[in-house]
């Protein structure tokens, strides 16, 4: 597949455009390819390669010109392949074919939003009474709810993510604003912080975010985040980030189980994750592994907030207990659910499980005691290392520092330096595939070669590798292309991304209703549960990796128990 010319600086500065388009399944298989080249230790197996079928519309279904739906379905191509190879680990004779269909991927980062329980969806799911809400009143109210928005400052051409987090309060105040303020409406709210971030220069807000261990970013051009310290670091990281442990070299190889010692035939049959996470991404890798057949359990706590609508979607296939590590007895459940897994995720900012106790090193010298290595993945913001490796950050922050929110707000027509958030939690939702990818492989090779490994995936790695050159982005007639197409409501700087997620889960219903079966109504992109915790039949997005060759039929990424709410099961024990 020859190469393309790109046009620098369309879309700002360090931005490379195709100069001619290519559909969106062909356009998943180049980028499959590449990231096989790009990514430390993967197949060189052709054929697996080979094996991966894209299928799908020619257009993109997520507007502006990031390849998004191209490169998730690229990532859970790699998935597919990297499954093929540890059911061939297990005995099984596969066809190495994997299917990614590329509207199903495109619908993928929309995931949360995707459900319908009882003829109910989109909002109103929130109201069903079993879907119990996490978020603390972190999105209450108007000023709450534009905590999270992306703000002019007094530097010109120069906007800034503010993120109020799941705990606002603090971060209004340190900038004057009054977290109780009434409005009476969004608009209003935003006018009114809009008055108080135009006080500050841009580097001001960023280091005040920065000395109070506040989540923050100035919207970054691609270039400009390149140019920072933080953006070097991270650039030298291979997306798909992991490598053995020094000094777990004794530790010998963990055989996957064979098909005569577990008749599961999806790939991860046997294997026990523990996930330690909030919100969207990690929960997702979690998820993704659940469906590859991995026996998962999710450590909630009741205490902390959460992100509410992912109880409906990102819980399939798990069980969640409510721990509180200011128990000595809940330490010791945790500590125990550490000492048995295969895998952990963890999913809070880098060192804070750690600096409790229950960090990488906590699971290093329990694997060593049990002559059985461990798969250790950190999901975060900012990568395993750097000057922002320990900041907070969220799906949000990400999109502006890579340079995202600058790229889709210049080919919206905005200004230089105005920053418009992605439709969707695209860099979330990515992430966890790109997860997935990172701990199979880290399993793959554990039972090759034996030892501890540990990897990380990180929000701004993901959204940096996309602006990269090799990737391209779509040119300005196709973005109208796909707006002309799907009609998308206008998307602005100061809209939260649960507000558009489901203005693009509207417009993909209408352009169902004007074209068929198609995109938010085909049904061969769900998969429903009967009798769940939350009606008679949830409806969710199916699993986007499927072996659909009759060889493999009994191996396809499937749920076998519907998604329940936070802290759900009493007890937990892995099976």
């Amino acid at each position: 597949m020859a190469a393309q010319d790109r046009v620098e600086g369309v879309y700002g500065p360090g931005s490379f455009t195709d100069t001619a388009f290519t559909s969106v399944p062909v356009e998943s298989k180049r980028l499959l390819v590449e990231l096989a080249k790009k990514t430390p230790g993967f197949t060189t197996d052709q054929s697996l390669i080979d094996g991966v079928k894209f299928v799908g519309d020619e257009l993109p279904c997520i507007p502006g010109p990031i390849k998004s739906q191209a490169f998730v379905a690229a990532l859970h191509g790699l998935a597919g392949i990297v499954g093929h190879e540890i059911l061939q680990l297990r005995g099984f004779k596969t066809s190495g074919e994997t299917t990614v269909n590329t509207d199903a991927a495109g619908m993928f980062p929309a995931t949360p939003a995707l459900v319908h329980i009882d003829g109910s969806d989109g909002p109103q799911i929130l109201k069903n009474p079993a879907v119990k809400a996490f978020d603390h009143g972190a999105l209450g109210t108007p000023v709450k709810l534009r905590s999270q928005a992306i703000y002019p400052t007094a530097t010109p051409g120069v906007w800034f993510q503010l993120h109020g987090s799941l705990g606002p309060e603090p971060i209004l105040r340190s900038i004057g604003v009054d977290p109780n303020a009434t409005f009476a409406s969004g608009d209003e709210a935003y006018e009114h912080i809009k008055k108080v971030t135009q006080t500050y220069t841009a580097s001001d807000l960023e280091q005040l975010m920065l000395s109070r261990g506040f989540p923050g970013s100035i919207v970054h051009s691609p270039a400009s985040w390149l140019d920072t310290t933080m953006g070097r670091s991270l650039a030298r990281h291979p997306l798909v980030d992991y490598s053995k442990v020094q000094f777990t070299e004794n530790i010998p190889p963990v055989a996957f189980p064979t098909a005569q010692e577990n008749p599961d035939a999806r790939p991860l049959a046997g294997v026990k994750v523990l996930e330690l996470a909030r919100v969207i991404a990690a929960p997702a890798c979690g998820t993704i592994l659940a469906a590859m057949g991995a026996d998962v359990i999710r450590v909630n706590s009741s205490r902390l907030p959460d992100f509410t609508p992912a109880q409906v979607t990102l819980m399939a296939g798990k069980r969640s207990i409510d721990l509180d590590l200011k128990k000595d007895k809940d330490k010791e459940t945790l500590e125990s659910l550490v000492a048995d897994a295969d895998v952990i995720i963890q999913g809070y900012r880098l060192g804070s499980l750690e600096r409790r106790g229950f960090g990488r090193s906590l699971a290093l010298k329990l694997a060593s005691a049990r002559k059985r290595g461990v798969v250790y993945l950190d999901e975060n913001c900012y990568g395993p290392d750097g000057y922002y490796a320990e900041r907070p950050g969220w799906q949000q922050i990400a999109d502006a520092a890579a340079g995202s929110s600058y790229v889709i707000g210049k080919s919206y027509g905005f200004p230089d330096g105005q920053g418009v958030l992605p439709s969707l939690p695209i860099s979330d939702m990515s992430t966890g595939i790109l997860s997935a990818v990172n701990v199979m492989s880290m399993l793959r090779d554990r039972a090759r070669y034996g030892g501890s490994w540990s990897g990380c995936s990180s929000l701004t790695g993901y959204n940096a590798a996309t602006l990269q050159s090799w990737v391209g982005l779509y040119q300005p007639d196709i973005v109208k292309r796909i707006q002309d197409r799907f009609q998308f409501e206008p998307m602005t700087s100061d809209l939260h991304v649960i507000e558009l997620y489901y203005a693009i889960a509207r417009s993909w219903d209408r352009y169902a209703e004007r074209s068929g079966n198609s995109y938010t109504r085909n049904e061969e992109f769900y998969t429903h549960f009967k009798d769940s915790v939350y009606g008679k039949d949830l409806r969710i997005l199916a699993p986007i990796v499927q072996y659909t060759n009759p060889l493999d039929r009994d191996s396809t990424p499937t749920w076998t128990s519907p998604p329940v709410p936070f802290c759900f099961n009493e007890t937990a024990v892995f099976n």
